[in-house]
């Protein structure tokens, strides 16, 4: 029984301290691969750099989180394209709106960097990472967010997935609009938080196929481990929550969720560390 972080910052200076000896120990977590998030114009060179020295357990996301729309400037833009294309890169992303980082960017601006990434996105024809957070009750981001894609987004051709709905914590509506566009639901400690009734629902009613785990570590601690760092080593802790919320056994979770996982990332598919 093998799984995937889909979604991860190892590269976050929480991990500094002990970041070779946590992928050293991950096969016997039973996490064969753990994919970087290199979400700001810094985080890329490390993202790729994370790949290449962990071949065998590491790939990289690259784009610009929405937090970061403020401060990213036309130099940065015109560097993606290029890091967009290399093979460790296996998706562009974070990317998308949030609609509780106001304070640090408005909304035009988001929606403007929102553009910017679809259209560096099309021509790289890999799948999206989508940040997508919504203002209480308001959920407006995802709204613009799905009129962005529709008017804007090029959906890669030959990808079994066009993309996913990273950290999915809103309702069956929104979860529906990205399934219906093809893409998978990103699924992590969210799920396993009390209060989150409805995002188990959400998720029952998508069903195990549309689903991959992520940690978004070092943030997000599953329940029972809330108030300590997060990792990878997670994964099989928030796997179990989803299969008991499913009444499935946790080896046919993690076979489906790591298929989907694999086939979303266009990773290796010979057998699994």
């Amino acid at each position: 029984m093998q799984f995937i972080d889909s979604h991860a910052h190892l590269n976050d200076p929480a991990f500094d301290a002990d970041r070779q000896a946590l992928l050293t120990k991950l096969p016997g977590a039973q996490v064969a691969w753990s994919i970087e998030i290199g979400c700001s114009p810094e985080e890329w060179a490390p993202a790729l750099e994370l790949s290449a020295r962990y071949p065998q357990q590491v790939r990289a996301v690259l784009g610009i989180h929405p937090e970061h729309a403020a401060k990213t400037t036309e130099a940065d833009l015109q560097r993606l394209p290029a890091l967009l294309q290399q093979s460790p890169c296996v998706a562009t992303g974070e990317i998308g709106l949030d609609y509780t980082c106001l304070d640090v960017s408005d909304k035009e601006r988001q929606n403007y960097l929102l553009l910017r990434m679809l259209q560096q996105a099309n021509p790289a024809q890999k799948p999206l990472v989508l940040h997508v957070r919504r203002e209480g009750e308001d959920y407006a981001a995802y709204a613009d967010t799905f009129a962005a894609l529709k008017h804007h987004w090029q959906p890669p051709a030959r990808a079994a997935y066009p993309g996913v709905l990273h950290c999915f914590c809103a309702r069956y509506e929104e979860a529906k609009k990205a399934l219906d566009m093809g893409m998978l639901l990103g699924i992590n400690g969210c799920f396993t938080y009390k209060k989150n009734e409805y995002i188990r629902e959400a998720v029952k009613k998508a069903g195990a196929d549309k689903l991959v785990l992520e940690t978004d570590c070092p943030y997000l601690s599953p329940q029972g481990k809330r108030g300590t760092r997060n990792d990878p080593s997670n994964i099989p802790l928030i796997g179990q929550w989803v299969a008991d919320y499913l009444n499935m056994p946790l080896e046919k979770l993690a076979d489906i969720t790591t298929k989907n996982a694999l086939d979303l990332y266009n990773l290796p598919q010979g057998e699994t560390r």
